[in-house]
């Protein structure tokens, strides 16, 4: 059960009957429509909202309308609020920011203003003007909202205008607009009825007959209040001409008194089921019969709602159907005060009846709210625990952290489902401390169900004790291991955290083995938690099944944050294995159909895209393609920095030094990784990190750091060399070769080559026979070197790797003229020795290299078409390049029409010539 969006909310209040026309206010609101803002600024029951209804349906134009509340102080409800009312003007306006407002963690408020903003500019053309109304401003205090805000002003094109309705002048740069001419201003002197508007409205909309005096006296002790003279004239209904003189003499007082006064006077005249009704409905934020029937236990409440209205009784309308109302909101407070003085004991059983009817007609924040205005603690904590799986799956943290912490901390704990929700939405808020008194409260509930501790993970994982299938359990028995299961996932996460992958894995079998087959939310993490411990321990046939299985269970529960995870680490997998190829399109995959329906801001992106981009360079990286890869490290690392993850930014920093390191970009790489220890803070700096860290300084020349850290590292040859730790290690062997170990080097490059391989992480075989060719040729050993650089080339050339070899500078050149001269895979040794900037001696550079660059495009292609004419040079057919980048036929077939207009040509085939001769494409294409 998830709450859905009001539609009232975004609905323009219907034209009134008896409405008094105001031509020379709608004439200003025609006229300001110049301006960046206008601000209409003035106390309850100046009639704000009846003259903008007034205005919007004069108007006669696409128009965004929103009727603010108190709950839109959360920032992801005001702007998913704010979206859909923008969408009233062009349906595609934020739609990409839409999706994201709902995930595990919201976007921030800045990448939010950028992307509508852009929406706004991109999809809202033309000379015709459209305001954006935002009505009842005054009830937003969050300031991150008003500074969301101020910046989506700012950035507004000409044909919208922003429209801001508040009792109070909202804190946005007001001065600054004003000095600008971009701000247009109504206040209360000019919203207050003139004494003709005042004579109109008692006359035609009242249907009082007074005299003029009388008028006039009225519309002097009121000042042109409308809500004043509306309760005045209430109050004058039905009284003698006599009666009316003597009350309006005595008419008089703050407004505060006044209205006091004459709602007094206003119920005490109304007959006594009338009276009953308001004070009943009174804590309702809004009407619509039936819930006005289930909380007064009547069964007129429509009746009554119309007659409200026809006698001008402070209810407005949402709806062009009269089926949704809401009181005055001034009339609404002294309502609830006054139930609240006479009928106290009435209290708590109305907001009970609300949250009944609430939560029968599926609004569970509705009903969570009035359960817990009726100081019902059981009843909230009740809505909340039936409905934690559906708020999980559907990324409602923030109303989660919200309820939860509004419940007495006995309640929770006495709930074992509160205590799991509570942990899950903490643990996705980074709050691991809070989290961790939550999952052992959860744990106390099910203690016979024990956990793993730790063991082999490749060991079958047998239940802790011999329990019957889930078929043959009691339902007590079967909720016990749900509430278990849940606890395991989130147990393996925490185990994976603290780098304890066997443990992990061990969790997150048992959870598998624990959870429902249609928790799909669970059984997608743990399947995904299960797979990273598997990779982590080195079992890299299982961790792929497992990876396939994960992203097949996100894709059914519509979790696109597990699925793409599962992605990305199986893409890491192959990597390991040295498939690039795949590895590469696996990254696309998250990365670019996260840019399509994002748009340009990085911060609408989910976090998965970041790290995806920067893997995806590390790939371009190692096919020396280094402004593409530099690109997608920035890309990706600033994304990552909008969601601020540690482990992600860490490691999209360390890409980005990588590819400046690349590019001999000094500086560069050392701000690079100075930004990575500072977004490490205060965590232990990754024996992996520190080990890049040692490469890409000796790239740079320098050896200084890597000579300290063979001291300080605490790694040995003879040291038990766990999985996850051996890139790590083959730094160490690089840098014994460099101080002259060769012993040592070769023992422990010896020791990673068995291990590499057994494991299939040829990735890195690479690597280690890369340097153990190396050692050899430092060593005389010209034959035995050439036969070890034969096996690095044998693996390396299918998937075109380059600068594992072209990174090691003169030896590796030497090598590699040497094995073209023997003639040893002469022509991917030609791409290498060119990407060194030589060439084999007489054996000539290819033909991609050595063609005269023809003359500069008309218009550049895009990534994207790049992408399309690399693939089409690998001689793929449309659907296989559709399916490979995740598009449709339609949209391959518009960008080979882009990309033979762009690049002057008729076909395929002269599409990849020309692109060739531009070099647009990696070293590995044919």
């Amino acid at each position: 059960m998830v709450t859905a969006f009001l539609a009232t909310k975004l609905s323009i209040p219907p034209a009134r009957a008896r409405l008094v026309p105001r031509p020379r206010l709608i004439e200003r609101l025609d006229a300001a429509m110049g301006s960046r803002l206008i601000l209409v600024s003035a106390p309850a029951g100046f009639g704000k909202t009846t003259l903008l209804g007034e205005w919007i349906h004069h108007w006669g134009r696409p128009v965004a309308w929103l009727s603010l509340d108190a709950g839109d102080n959360a920032p992801a409800r005001f702007w998913s609020y704010l979206i859909l009312a923008l969408q009233a003007i062009h349906e595609e306006i934020g739609e990409s920011v839409l999706a994201t407002l709902r995930t595990l963690q919201p976007p921030p408020l800045e990448a939010i203003v950028s992307a509508v903003a852009n929406d706004i500019s991109d999809l809202v053309h033309g000379d015709r003007l459209v305001p954006v109304v935002l009505d009842d401003y005054q009830v937003i205090d969050t300031p991150t909202i008003h500074e969301a805000l101020a910046a989506l002003v700012e950035h507004l094109p000409p044909s919208l205008c922003l429209v801001v309705a508040s009792r109070a002048d909202p804190p946005l740069p007001l001065a600054h607009l004003r000095s600008r001419g971009l701000l247009a201003e109504l206040r209360a002197r000019d919203l207050r009825f003139t004494l003709e508007e005042s004579a109109t409205f008692l006359h035609d909309s009242m249907h009082l007959e007074l005299t003029a005096d009388d008028i006039a006296a009225l519309d002097s002790r009121t000042e042109g209040w409308i809500a004043g003279l509306q309760l005045a004239a209430i109050s004058l209904q039905g009284q003698s001409p006599e009666h009316a003189a003597d009350f309006i003499a005595d008419f008089a007082g703050s407004h505060r008194y006044v209205l006091d006064y004459l709602t007094e006077e206003v119920l005490q005249r109304q007959p006594a089921d009338v009276q009953s009704f308001l004070l009943q409905t009174a804590g309702l934020d809004r009407l619509t019969a039936p819930l006005c029937d289930a909380v007064c236990g009547r069964s007129d409440s429509q009746a009554l709602l119309e007659h409200l209205e026809r006698a001008n009784l402070f209810v407005v309308p949402l709806d062009e159907h009269r089926r949704w109302y809401r009181y005055h909101h001034l009339f609404a407070g002294l309502l609830r005060r006054r139930l609240e003085q006479s009928r106290p004991a009435e209290v708590a059983a109305l907001h009970h009846r609300a949250s009944a009817w609430y939560e029968q007609n599926g609004s569970l924040a509705e009903a969570v709210a009035h359960a817990l205005a009726a100081e019902d603690v059981e009843r909230a904590a009740a809505l909340i625990e039936g409905n934690v799986i559906a708020l999980l799956g559907h990324r409602e943290l923030a109303a989660l952290l919200g309820w939860l912490s509004a419940l007495p901390d006995h309640v929770v704990r006495a709930r074992p489902w509160l205590s799991i929700a509570y942990a899950w939405a903490l643990l996705y808020a980074g709050q691991l401390g809070g989290a961790e008194h939550y999952v052992q409260e959860a744990e106390r509930h099910v203690p016979h169900l024990e956990l793993p501790s730790g063991g082999t993970l490749t060991a079958p994982v047998a239940l802790p004790t011999a329990l019957p299938a889930a078929a043959d359990l009691s339902a007590q028995e079967q909720a016990d291991r749900h509430i278990a299961g849940h606890v395991a996932v989130i147990r393996a996460y925490q185990a994976g955290l603290a780098a304890e992958h066997a443990r992990a894995g061990s969790l997150a079998r048992q959870a598998l083995e624990w959870l429902p087959e249609d928790d799909l939310l669970a059984r997608g993490l743990a399947t995904t938690l299960l797979a990273i411990a598997l990779r982590r321990t080195g079992d890299l046939t299982a961790a792929v099944e497992a990876f396939a299985e994960a992203i097949a269970v996100g894709q059914a529960a519509g979790d696109s944050f597990v699925a793409d995870l599962s992605r990305i680490n199986l893409a890491g997998l192959r990597l390991e294995q040295g498939r690039l190829r795949e590895a590469a399109a696996l990254f696309r995959g998250v990365a670019l159909p996260a840019e399509e329906r994002a748009g340009r801001s990085a911060c609408t992106r989910p976090p998965t895209a970041g790290l995806a981009h920067g893997r995806l360079a590390t790939v371009l990286c190692e096919w020396n393609e280094l402004e593409a890869a530099l690109r997608h490290a920035r890309q990706g690392l600033e994304i990552s920095k909008c969601w601020g993850q540690a482990e992600f930014v860490v490691t999209n920093y360390i890409d980005v030094a990588e590819v400046l390191a690349a590019l001999g970009d000094l500086e560069g790489t050392m701000e690079a990784l100075h930004l990575a220890r500072e977004a490490q803070q205060d965590l232990p700096w990754p024996v992996w990190v520190a080990a890049v860290e040692v490469d890409l300084r000796l790239q740079l020349g320098d050896d200084a750091h890597g000579r300290i850290w063979v001291q300080t590292s605490g790694l040995g040859v003879e040291d038990k060399i766990g999985l996850p730790e051996r890139a790590a290690y083959v730094t160490l062997a690089r840098m014994l070769l460099l101080q002259g170990d060769l012993s040592g080097a070769q023992y422990l490059l010896n020791r990673l080559l068995r291990m590499v391989e057994a494991s299939g992480s040829l990735g890195l075989a690479i690597r280690v026979l890369v340097l153990q060719a190396l050692a050899l040729q430092s060593q005389g050993r010209g034959e035995q070197a050439l036969a070890v650089l034969s096996r690095a080339l044998a693996i390396g050339e299918p998937e075109g790797y380059v600068r594992t070899f072209s990174g090691e500078g003169a030896p590796m050149e030497r090598l590699l003229r040497e094995a073209a001269q023997r003639g040893i895979l002469v022509s991917y040794v030609r791409r290498l020795l060119a990407a060194m900037g030589s060439t084999p001696g007489e054996v000539p550079p290819p033909a991609v290299y050595a063609a005269p660059l023809p003359g500069p495009l008309v218009e550049p292609l895009t990534m994207r078409e790049i992408e399309v004419l690399q693939l089409l040079a690998d001689g793929l057919a449309n659907k296989e390049i559709a399916d490979r980048l995740f598009i449709s036929i339609g949209t391959v077939k518009n960008h080979l029409k882009s990309i033979y207009g762009k690049l002057e040509v008729d076909s395929r085939t002269r599409a990849v010539a020309r692109g060739r001769a531009l070099g647009l494409f990696s070293p590995n294409a044919h």
